[in-house]
């Protein structure tokens, strides 16, 4: 232990994480006393060594995205980034919220949050802690109303707080106008050393409404040191070319991966954008989009990390009314009731046929998008059925993907037999993107949750670099004890 490697405090951070999780579920003294050494022994490591594995290496000054040329692999590290939505206020009913709101129809699942407040600071600084510790390097901030502008402010402190970076996604599905109303605010963004660009300029993704707004209303301003915004819109609102005044495109979600790979392969612009997803499971009870299909997240990982796309947008963080979430999250069970009941949604019918999408036959074996992807990458959980299948009415496609009602546990009874876990998505990325063991990485977001720092967490989190016990170990010993004492009081 003299002169300890990395490789010694990865070790010992493994073990401590493990441990801990075992004691937490279990209430065993045994593994408690073991996460304390370990830790303690990661104590002597010190921060310099148990972060030399992973340290972020230096940015380059000159970093060019017009190398990636056509989804071709560079030397160039792609970003990762969540879709982050600030639409939800638990206890209110600002515009556009999405908890308990029978307009939209509530979800399917639940945050391992509870429903929260997108104005929350603590509640903000976990989830991007989370992010951090599955190697996701910033967040694209959804904006459709000025009424969000409170909560988006709350976002960017904290991420410029962790060291982080940002964009706002403008999203014009409400207003056509939202750009020019919030033309102050981006400016100011765009100033910010945490703001997201390329080639010096500030990028300003839009997610697109041509359907309810018509031809989008581009920035026809700069920003206060005289550089254009770079516009990158929808590639699903323009599937067919990079548009005038557009710089280039973003896809979002597709059951349809050839349609994502042909992105990927695209002559037409040279900064990538791709796209990484569970799934899709919406609850809307006054609108549909698209049929249920789950499975999709190890696909969509392995396909960004074989084409290397600038960013890599994950799609999304916290959509629960689309399921689309990758914040830890489980299953509710309908027959409770409750806020937001999806029972009533469009696609939740016992009758509705899932094989039809934009006119064409899917998720059919004759299907333009068969039942099951060639390379089941549609697999629903584990060792579950390819989710979306047209032979099953809507109301009767299950995610087997997540537990039911409960952080860890088992899926619903028509599912095959395992535990599943509701970190299990965000686990997925960090063993992708990190290579941190799925283990290791639930660990590290339990322990978060239950309000563990790391001393800079501006330094993401891996297998291979542990956390520096000075700041977190006086908290998770008094939770080490608190297992402790349970543990007693139920031999007692």
């Amino acid at each position: 232990l003299a002169q300890p490697t990395p490789r010694l405090a990865s070790g010992f951070f493994s073990i401590a994480m493990a441990c801990l999780s075992s004691a937490r579920r279990t209430s065993s003294v045994l593994a408690a006393a073991v996460g304390v050494v370990a830790l303690a022994l990661l104590g002597h490591v010190g921060p310099a060594q148990a972060r030399l594995a992973t340290a972020p290496a230096a940015p380059d000054a000159a970093e060019d995205p017009s190398r990636r040329l056509s989804g071709v692999a560079s030397d160039q590290e792609t970003k990762y980034v969540a879709h982050i939505m600030p639409w939800f206020d638990a206890g209110s009913s600002i515009t556009g919220s999405h908890w308990c709101d029978p307009a939209f129809g509530g979800s399917f699942y639940e945050s391992v949050f509870g429903l929260y407040s997108s104005k929350d600071p603590a509640l903000i600084r976990k989830q991007l802690l989370l992010m951090q510790a599955a190697g996701i390097d910033g967040v694209w901030i959804d904006l459709q109303f000025t009424e969000w502008l409170e909560a988006i402010h709350a976002i960017i402190h904290e991420v410029n707080r962790l060291d982080m970076h940002f964009a706002i996604v403008i999203d014009n599905y409400a207003r056509a106008s939202i750009v020019e109303d919030v033309k102050a605010d981006l400016r100011v963004w765009m100033e910010m050393p945490s703001y997201y660009r390329v080639f010096g300029r500030p990028v300003l993704p839009y997610f697109e409404h041509k359907d309810r707004q018509g031809t989008t209303i581009l920035p026809d301003w700069r920003t206060t040191d005289g550089h254009q915004p770079y516009v990158i819109g929808t590639y699903m609102v323009h599937p067919d070319g990079l548009p005038v005044g557009y710089d280039s495109l973003f896809f979002w979600n597709s059951p349809d991966l050839k349609w994502l790979e042909t992105y990927y392969n695209s002559l037409d612009f040279t900064v990538k954008v791709g796209a990484i997803y569970r799934g899709w499971r919406e609850a809307y009870t006054d609108r549909h989009h698209t049929p249920p299909y789950m499975g999709y997240l190890d696909r969509t990982l392995e396909m960004a990390q074989e084409f290397k796309p600038y960013f890599a947008q994950i799609a999304t963080w916290n959509d629960y009314a689309e399921g689309t979430m990758v914040e830890p999250s489980f299953l509710r069970d309908l027959s409770r009731g409750g806020c937001g009941d999806p029972k009533e949604a469009y696609w939740a019918s016992s009758s509705k046929a899932c094989s039809s999408l934009f006119e064409g036959e899917v998720f059919t074996d004759g299907g333009s998008i068969g039942a099951c992807l060639p390379d089941g990458a549609s697999r629903g959980g584990i060792d579950g059925p390819c989710s979306g299948s047209g032979s099953a009415t809507c109301g009767n496609i299950t995610d087997c993907t997540k537990p039911l009602q409960a952080v860890e546990g088992s899926a619903p009874p028509e599912c095959p037999a395992g535990n599943r876990t509701a970190y299990g998505d965000l686990a997925a990325i960090a063993l992708a993107v990190r290579g941190t063991p799925l283990v290791n990485a639930t660990a590290t977001f339990e322990a978060i949750i239950d309000g563990w720092e790391p001393e800079e967490p501006a330094v993401p989190m891996s297998a291979a670099a542990g956390p520096p016990p000075s700041v977190g170990l006086v908290r998770l010993v008094a939770f080490v004890a608190a297992a402790a004492s349970a543990a007693g009081a139920a031999r007692r």
